[in-house]
């Protein structure tokens, strides 16, 4: 079904610490909670209660706006039962203005831990933007270079 909302997920335990937060954020502790609705679209959703296994295939988008995350895939399987996310095929998650591109991006919803890994022969590619800190300015490069050293 096109447009199938988490929602329904939501009722057999789908609850997230936080999806993704590698990008820019620190991994939250288990008890923390944003909490907040988790949409996932695609061509079509499966589920079986009795495993605990449910997938979504063909163009396939996780929204969590609490988390400013918006991930696209071919692909997403959530087991329930080990509480694990994982997107496949062309993969990109983005959270604010930072990216994660792979070919599998796999996420433990209790621990936080992400793993991201390249099609064969390729690599992950990952793209953070680094806030300054306005309290700490960055070094003063000068401007006149070193004098070369001097040998005996």
């Amino acid at each position: 079904m096109k447009g199938f909302a988490v929602g329904v997920l939501g009722s057999l335990g789908f609850a997230l610490a936080g999806l993704l937060p590698l990008l820019a954020q620190p991994s939250p502790s288990p008890a923390s909670n944003r909490g907040g609705p988790l949409t996932i679209t695609s061509d079509m959703q499966e589920g079986n209660a009795r495993s605990g296994i449910f997938i979504a295939r063909g163009n396939v988008r996780m929204v969590y706006p609490s988390r400013q995350v918006d991930a696209v895939a071919d692909l997403a399987e959530y087991d329930t039962r080990r509480r694990i996310i994982t997107l496949r095929g062309n993969v990109f998650v983005q959270q604010e203005n930072n990216t994660l591109k792979a070919d599998v991006v796999v996420y433990t919803i209790d621990t936080g831990k992400i793993e991201a890994l390249p099609v064969p022969q390729k690599q992950v590619q990952s793209v953070y933007v680094i806030k300054e800190n306005p309290e700490k300015p960055a070094p003063q490069i000068s401007p006149t270079p070193a004098p070369p050293p001097t040998i005996p």
